[in-house]
């Protein structure tokens, strides 16, 4: 069966998404997944979180004995360039965002993509009306959730959670894609609200909003970020409209959807044909349609948590896999 190498990217542990579930996925299929986590390693390890899923840290990956063919997982443009050094049978580019304004230092590397890259998937549609007519091997195969760890109720509450009013909450990065000015206009609009942010600084020194009935709780880990989305009443994609941002496909969607809760959210061009979703992009109708949801009753729940249920990481890894194998098998018939 195949091994995937992945090169240091991201660490493991860090906002854990695309690149973690979707490896973590093909390790649960039975394939070898190697990845080089990224970090200050003061003692060199493989940390083996199951038979078939390891972490290298501070080591190559190469250093572990492992089956061919040999599968090379990009989600870095930059990395097209150190290909050589792994000398794999397949390489696969999964792309994730626009090359475009806070990301706009990948566009250079795209070229190499194109001309190295065997396989590419592509979490949006138009990173794909990209990548469509300019290479022979592209797969729409947006983002997912999964839908077993977001969806069961809690036990208990976390403690750091506000107390005595409704609660509206971002999952995600604390990002400058994310439109702070309609916040703050929405925020003070509604003092008897609580609005609570759960994720990691990126791009930012500090976190941006500085109101009494604001609560910035920090990065949570994987584990335990579950039981804070199903204590929020609206859950919130409050993502500025930009040429990078049109090709973003949020995951909170849809662990959002799976853990049962409204969203109220801007009109990304990704979000517009999802079932049973808010989105408003002037601040007066979003404070409006955020205070209509918390008033009116939610009829909706089943059918967003059965929208997520159908959009599990376990089918989106199925179909790469099987667009996998058939590139393999085909490169070992023609040798």
């Amino acid at each position: 069966m195949p091994t995937f190498i992945y090169p240091p990217s991201i660490p493991w542990n860090w906002m854990f998404q695309r690149p973690q579930q979707l490896l973590g996925q093909f390790s649960s299929s039975g394939h070898t997944v190697l990845y080089e986590d990224l970090g200050n390693f003061p003692h060199p390890r493989i940390r083996s979180l199951s038979s078939s899923l390891h972490l290298c840290q501070g080591i190559s990956a190469l250093e572990v004995s492992h089956l061919r063919p040999r599968i090379l997982w990009l989600t870095v443009p930059s990395h097209i360039n150190v290909i050589s050094n792994y000398n794999p049978d397949l390489v696969i580019y999964d792309a994730v965002d626009e090359p475009k304004e806070e990301f706009a230092s990948w566009a250079p590397y795209y070229p190499t993509i194109l001309e190295k890259a065997d396989l590419i998937f592509c979490s949006s549609q138009s990173i794909y009306n990209y990548f469509y007519p300019r290479h022979p091997q592209v797969y729409l195969v947006p983002n997912g959730v999964d839908y077993v760890h977001f969806s069961p109720s809690p036990t208990s509450r976390p403690k750091d959670l506000p107390m005595g009013k409704p609660i509206i909450g971002y999952s995600g990065a604390i990002a400058p894609w994310v439109d702070w000015e309609l916040l703050k206009t929405v925020i003070q609009q509604n003092n008897d609200l609580n609005f609570v942010f759960i994720g990691a600084l990126f791009q930012k020194y500090k976190f941006p909003l500085n109101f009494k009935n604001v609560y910035y709780l920090g990065l949570k880990s994987y584990y335990d970020l579950p039981t804070y989305l199903h204590y929020f009443d609206v859950g919130l994609i409050p993502f500025l409209l930009t040429e990078m941002t049109k090709g973003c496909n949020p995951i909170k969607l849809y662990e959002y959807y799976a853990a049962g809760i409204q969203v109220l959210a801007t009109p990304l061009p990704e979000l517009l044909p999802v079932p049973k979703i808010n989105l408003e992009s002037d601040s007066r109708l979003f404070s409006l349609r955020l205070r209509h949801l918390l008033t009116e009753k939610d009829s909706n729940k089943a059918e967003r948590m059965s929208y997520a249920h159908a959009n599990d990481w376990t089918q989106r890894s199925g179909r790469m896999l099987q667009q996998i194998l058939i590139m393999t098998s085909q490169n070992q018939e023609s040798v």
